[in-house]
């Protein structure tokens, strides 16, 4: 179970990876929107309220189904770590693709894209803990 609790643990990876890429893409977009006559100040916070509040729903569903498909694909076999990994990339951003192309809002590519980099990131996390 202590395992469990580490390579859990490694999720934060993914939150802070997917976090920082939409805040960033956020305030580029405030930024460079000319409709927009926001100071860096006004893009930031309206970044934060847009990805923390707007976003609480996706945060909750993004994290729960990390743990489960962690649960589920991860603690039983620790094998085949990168094949698990792109599993969960897969299902876990399923709901942004669909959200991406039914609503044509940009910033679940960058989740998506930024989720992908993360897991690579969190592969060599995983495997170090499993290597101690």
């Amino acid at each position: 179970m202590f395992i469990f609790m580490k390579i859990l643990a490694t999720n934060w990876i993914n939150v802070l990876g997917v976090f920082v890429a939409m805040l960033l893409y956020s305030v580029i977009f405030n930024q460079t929107n000319n409709h927009l006559n926001n100071t860096i100040f006004q893009s930031v916070v309206a970044s934060l309220i847009l990805i923390c509040l707007y976003g609480l729903i996706f945060w909750g569903l993004f994290i729960a189904e990390l743990a489960i498909l962690d649960l589920l694909l991860i603690l039983p076999n620790q094998k085949h770590i990168s094949q698990k990994l792109i599993i969960e990339w897969i299902l876990v951003s399923t709901p942004c693709i669909y959200w991406l192309i039914r609503y044509k809002v940009w910033i679940f590519l960058v989740a998506i894209i930024a989720f992908a980099i993360t897991q690579l990131l969190r592969k060599q996390l995983i495997v170090n803990i499993l290597n101690a």
